[in-house]
């Protein structure tokens, strides 16, 4: 029994630690998020970003934290970075009335042009909430399936509801698959600089591609040596510094 309680007592305050060092973590990066947003009060942006970034850092995936730091990099004037840092945290909160009036504002200042309808649409949900949507409206139509076997005389009085839940289900499913494929397939960063050359080869001495402007999304395709390769909705690409790319995608690493 001795043997039990010294193993209890050890599980009891390995936990205890844990959460010593969780409770510690959340308040360091309350302190650097309350500093910070001070210093974004008082006009100094510069300060104000690397408070936000440390308490980014003591709890990743906050989306206030992210849209304060897009708020701070857009008062830089770093619009690829702070387009980045809203893209984060759209795919954590895409229906926030505040991110989306920064989105559009971005988008107009970088002269982008805006989503098509069905676009908008599929970002109203996250991909998860895609996913659960659609599962439960599946569940929902298999149940009625399985009900109207066992109550047979349900079946005919029922065909409509069958065939409605069949056409929910479906357009939910639909909406998930290509969310999903967006995902795969689209913008996954932003470009982080005025100018950026986007070469031929992950080398100096390569010749340039294309020229980038600050804020164009691009798809991060290779990584080579501290260079990525990306491309652009238009198909232009090349080799770029690895730093000057700002990720944003939560999914893909």
């Amino acid at each position: 029994m001795k043997g039990i309680d010294r193993w209890v007592w050890r599980f009891l305050s390995g936990v205890g630690r844990l959460w010593v060092m969780l409770l510690m973590g959340s308040t360091w990066a309350a302190s650097d998020f309350d500093q910070a947003r001070k210093a974004y009060e008082q006009g100094n942006p510069t300060e104000a970003v690397a408070g936000f970034e440390r308490a980014l850092s003591g709890a990743p995936g906050g989306v206030g934290v992210l849209y304060n730091l897009g708020n701070a990099r857009f008062r830089q004037g770093e619009m690829g970075r702070a387009l980045a840092a809203w893209r984060q945290a759209e795919w954590i909160t895409p229906r926030d009335p505040a991110l989306r009036h920064n989105l559009d504002l971005i988008r107009r200042r970088l002269s982008q042009s805006e989503p098509p309808f069905w676009k908008q649409w599929l970002m109203l949900l996250t991909l998860d909430e895609w996913a659960a949507v659609a599962g439960v409206l599946v569940w929902v139509w298999s149940g009625w399936q399985i009900f109207i076997r066992i109550k047979p005389r349900l079946a005919d009085s029922g065909f409509g509801v069958r065939w409605l839940l069949g056409a929910v289900a479906a357009v939910a499913l639909g909406g998930w698959v290509t969310a999903w494929i967006l995902v795969q397939q689209g913008p996954n960063a932003a470009i982080a600089g005025k100018e950026v050359p986007a070469r031929f080869g992950p080398l100096e001495e390569s010749d340039i591609a294309v020229n980038f402007a600050d804020g164009t999304e691009v798809r991060v395709e290779q990584y080579r040596n501290g260079w990525v390769r990306v491309s652009d909705a238009e198909g232009r690409g090349g080799w770029i510094p690895g730093l000057q790319v700002a990720r944003y995608h939560p999914r893909i690493p």
